[in-house]
């Protein structure tokens, strides 16, 4: 081994780069005083690690090497000095024929030192030259004054040096050292067992503050599962249970309102009635009154009859025969009387008989109507039922598309489905969610990463990607949840576009998925800006200087960079397909609500029927009972003409034969009381149906004060309900606030993010239970510092390591011992 090369540049007086070349023709350096020829010696000493200023001839630091400057030239800042050494004997134990060893200083005091260029320590470079006999304490390297003091030296001084010369003073350094460590490690070893025994005495209590906080960790988060599901199930069973109230009560006030204007016809209805019967009662009065005059005038003109008929009898030459044409003329105008008597009910008859049949073709007319919209209700069932079926189908179908993962890369899931793999969770695509509304700008937004796995670890994802490889399969991208980093759109810039019209969000913040996907979900979407539609994407493209994708609600993306892509979208995902299936389920309840109210109303309308087919019939039976009683009643007049001609012409006959005629007056008296008698059985006759009308009448009035006081009593009891609802719902919103606020203030979660992540999946009642239970083991458990699971961790994790240490500087001290009584050393 020999020095090749010295290059030095800014050391002392070498102000210039200065390669100096040493090859086997070189012996020594010579010249005059002030030239430098030491600087040279100190530089090769200062290399090899001289850290006393005085030996280089230095005042105060070691920046006094550096070139301080002359009159012509400017001080430097940098002294830089390496040596070059031929290693190919490999006297340096290093796998390298050249070796370079640098060190450079700066003005600030910095040293740095090199091998080969590469950055090392002092103490590297004395190991290095240890073995070689080069160093900085190397008497092959003898400065001016140096001999004259070894020659002066002491005999202990010069066996230093005949033992450095020899190579035996790099073990006694070696040694030094070793007892240095020795006594470092001793010291290390007293000073580790004192802070292990200090964390020993806290490590006991602190480990039973952990085991509470671990309990009660526990146990809180069994309470947070059991309790958010219940508080979940509950909101939706009260929201249900709200809705439905509200439903009920805006129904009940419909038929309230509706009964208030029924009543108002009531009372409007009960005055007609009333004033009808006050009217009939008053005629009845009348016409018994004149049915008693009637009765006393004839009773009077019967006396005169009879007067004269003694008296005519008297002066008749037949007594019987004027007995009998006066008894003849009698039943003559009492026949005629009943003649003109049952013409009038003959008329009655056939006008009622006439209302009757017009009443059946007023029915019929709206039996054929109702009819009609009976046959289009019913048609109207069969399509909306017919539309049911195809909706049923597109629900079954949807869902077993998405149960199947029919939309997915078929290689990812292979993957998800895999039993062999493990840390595998799902797709991204499957893995997050959002509003109907955002759904096509979330499925443009993710693309093909729709199909990527989300997995734990990148050791899960090269298992995976061996399993593809080994059963021939296609290729997957993994995301594994230890190394994806978010991304986010910078908060200064968000702020402005807040302001921003049409500007709806970032579209991570639009989205819901479990929080351990967070860092998946913001990678992919959190720089991703959801706006309305292309000419405000174009707007805030201009705003963020084309940084970030931006898509519409219409599935239209701004790229980063500007390039545009729209069109018609024909992909599909889970979060597409759900949105059709929630549409369909949407539209299965407006078709299930629709057929409903269809049937009902087909209900009614067969009821109506029914009630009008009743109608007609009894109609129809009064009508034949009217043509019975017409026929009777025609039959009766023929009967009644024919005695009366009989009469008529007996009469004549006895006329014709006899002499003794009733007188006129006798006559006049007859014809007056049979108008008397007819007129009275007129009265008698419409007194009776007057009666009859007026028992009707009060028949319904009676009727209407019973419906009237039943729809009171009705309109009380839905006012009372109504009231009833009114106070539920109150209720339940108070319970609703008081849920939502547990769930904000406790849990800091919604409604919607519990009910989609908390699922209830044992019974409620042993739910309840649990939560009660759990609720008093951590009464029990009382207060706990969380912090000491962490702490107790930390502090664990330390005193493992002291003991661990203990153990190593025990080994060193081994070592170490057996080192320095090794022989070799003297």
């Amino acid at each position: 081994m020999y020095l090749k090369e010295i290059k030095t540049s800014g050391f002392k007086s070498f102000a210039d780069k200065i390669n100096l070349t040493l090859d086997e023709d070189i012996t020594c350096i010579v010249g005059p005083n002030g030239s430098g020829k030491s600087n040279i010696v100190d530089a090769v000493k200062w290399v090899l690690g001289e850290q006393s200023v005085k030996t280089l001839r230095g005042d105060s630091n070691m920046t006094d090497v550096i070139f301080s400057g002359s009159k012509s030239r400017r001080p430097l800042n940098l002294a830089s000095v390496s040596l070059v050494f031929d290693n190919t004997d490999k006297a340096l134990n290093v796998p390298f024929t050249e070796v370079s060893v640098t060190r450079k200083v700066y003005r600030s005091g910095e040293n740095e030192y090199y091998i080969n260029n590469d950055k090392c320590r002092l103490k590297d470079i004395n190991d290095l030259f240890l073995d070689s006999g080069i160093g900085k304490y190397a008497f092959n390297i003898i400065s001016q004054g140096e001999v004259t003091e070894i020659i002066n030296s002491s005999s202990f001084e010069r066996r230093s040096i005949i033992e450095e010369a020899a190579g035996v003073l790099k073990y006694k350094k070696r040694k030094e050292e070793a007892l240095r460590k020795l006594n470092r490690t001793n010291e290390n070893l007293v000073r580790v067992k004192d802070i292990k025994s200090e964390i020993d005495l806290r490590l006991d209590p602190l480990r039973k503050e952990r085991d509470n906080a671990l309990k009660y960790k526990e146990y809180k988060g069994k309470l947070k599962n059991i309790e958010v599901s219940l508080i979940a199930e509950d909101l939706e069973r009260l929201e249900l249970e709200y809705n439905s109230n509200q439903k009920t009560m805006e129904d009940i006030k419909e038929k309230i309102a509706t009964m208030l204007k029924e009543s108002s016809l009531y009372d409007t209805k009960q005055e007609l009635l009333k004033k009808e019967i006050s009217s009939l009662n008053e005629k009845i009065s009348s016409d018994n009154g004149r049915f008693l005059e009637l009765t006393r005038d004839i009773e009077k003109v019967n006396g005169e009859i009879n007067v004269l008929k003694e008296k005519g009898k008297y002066e008749a030459d037949d007594k019987t025969l004027y007995e009998n044409i006066t008894k003849l003329s009698l039943d003559k105008k009492e026949c005629e009387l009943k003649i003109s008597s049952s013409k009038e009910d003959l008329n009655v008859i056939k006008n009622k008989a006439l209302d009757i049949k017009n009443k059946i073709s007023n029915l019929k007319e709206k039996i054929d109507t109702l009819s009609i919209k009976l046959n289009g209700k019913s048609n109207l069932i069969y399509q909306k039922e017919k539309e049911l079926n195809d909706t049923n189908y597109s629900i079954r179908y949807l869902e077993n598309y998405i149960e199947q993962g029919s939309y997915m890369n078929p290689n990812a899931k292979k993957v998800i489905t895999s039993r062999v793999l493990s840390g595998i969770h799902d797709t991204i695509g499957n893995l997050v969610d959002t509003e109907n509304s955002y759904s096509l700008a979330l499925t443009v937004a993710l693309g093909g990463s729709r199909d990527f796995v989300v997995v734990d670890t990148p050791d899960d994802a090269k298992s995976a990607i061996n399993y593809l490889k080994d059963n021939n399969l296609g290729r997957v991208t993994f995301f594994p949840i230890t190394v994806i980093k978010e991304r986010y759109v910078e908060s200064n810039l968000l702020e402005v576009l807040k302001n921003e019209n049409g500007f709806i969000g970032v579209l991570s913040s639009l989205v819901t998925y479990n929080s351990k996907y967070e860092k998946i979900i913001k990678n992919l979407l959190g720089n991703v800006l959801l706006v309305d539609n292309l000419d405000t994407g174009n707007r805030i493209k201009n705003i963020t200087n084309s940084k970030y994708k931006i898509v519409t609600l219409t599935g239209e993306v701004i790229n980063i960079g500007g390039s545009i892509t729209g069109g018609k979208v024909k992909t599909s995902s889970v979060t597409m397909e759900k949105y059709k299936l929630k549409q369909k389920e949407e539209e299965k309840k407006s078709l299930t609500s629709q057929i409903n109210a269809l049937k009902e109303e087909e209900t009614k309308l067969k009821e109506e029927e029914k009630c009008l087919n009743d109608e007609l019939l009894n109609y129809e039976k009064s009508l034949i009972i009217s043509d019975e009683a017409l026929s009777v009643k025609e039959s009766s007049i023929d009967n009644l003409q024919k005695s009366l001609k009989e009469i008529s012409f007996e009469l004549d006959n006895l006329n014709s034969i006899s002499s003794d005629t009733i007188s006129e007056k006798q006559k006049e008296l007859i014809d007056k009381i049979y108008k008397m008698e007819e007129e009275k059985e007129k009265i008698e006759k419409y007194s009776k149906l007057d009666i009859a009308n007026k028992n009707e009448l009060e028949t319904t009035l009676e009727q209407y004060n019973a419906d009237y006081k039943l729809s009171n009593s009705s309109l009380r009891d839905l006012e009372k309900s109504l009231k009833d609802y009114e106070i539920a719902n109150s209720k339940n919103s108070i319970k609703m606030d008081n849920l939502l606020e547990i769930l904000s203030e406790n849990y800091e979660m919604t409604f919607e993010y519990a009910k989609k992540n908390y699922i209830l999946e044992i019974d409620e009642a042993i739910a309840r239970e649990n939560v009660k239970e759990y609720k008093r083991v951590l009464q029990e458990i009382g207060p706990v510092n969380l912090n000491a699971i962490e702490e107790f961790e930390r502090i664990n994790t330390r005193a493992l390591f002291l003991e661990k240490q203990t153990t190593d500087l025990e080994e060193a001290t081994k070592v170490l011992l057996k080192i320095i009584d090794e022989r070799s050393w003297g």
